[in-house]
């Protein structure tokens, strides 16, 4: 019996090495195209991710964040989400999640804009721990 459920259990080594793929509601799965490639994080305000719809579709999206949004959010959080803090990658992922959610299709040109910051974006950045 004790091997049979060794069996079942994932391999940790294979969930390091997995990329974090987020799933809307209505079935597209967004992936940080950086570690699909292994690759560290961007450090710029444009984030590409890898969206697949139901039906296996894939798209490189962009998501760019504007450039006023880091100093207004640096001076909210008293200087504890600069520009190349983590934070941005989550906020610009919900951003395109919500997209994905609300039109049920890719944004045009495969690009979109985050230009201003909603309640929910301030309360999670002031709640942020560095990184």
């Amino acid at each position: 019996m004790r091997q049979q459920s060794e069996r079942n259990r994932p391999d940790p080594r294979e969930a390091e090495t997995r990329p974090i793929e987020l799933v809307t509601e209505n079935g597209f799965a967004i992936l940080r195209l950086w570690e699909i490639d292994g690759a560290s994080p961007p450090p710029a305000t444009t984030y590409i991710f890898l969206v697949r719809d139901s039906e296996n579709r894939e798209r490189e999206i962009a998501v760019e964040i504007a450039d006023d949004l880091f100093l207004q959010l640096e001076l909210r959080t008293r200087g504890r989400v600069l520009s190349g803090n983590s934070y941005w990658i989550c906020c610009a992922e919900r951003h395109l999640a919500t997209y994905l959610w609300e039109t049920d299709d890719y944004p045009p040109g495969d690009r979109l804009s985050v230009n201003q910051l909603d309640p929910e974006d301030v309360m999670s950045a002031i709640r942020w721990q560095s990184g």
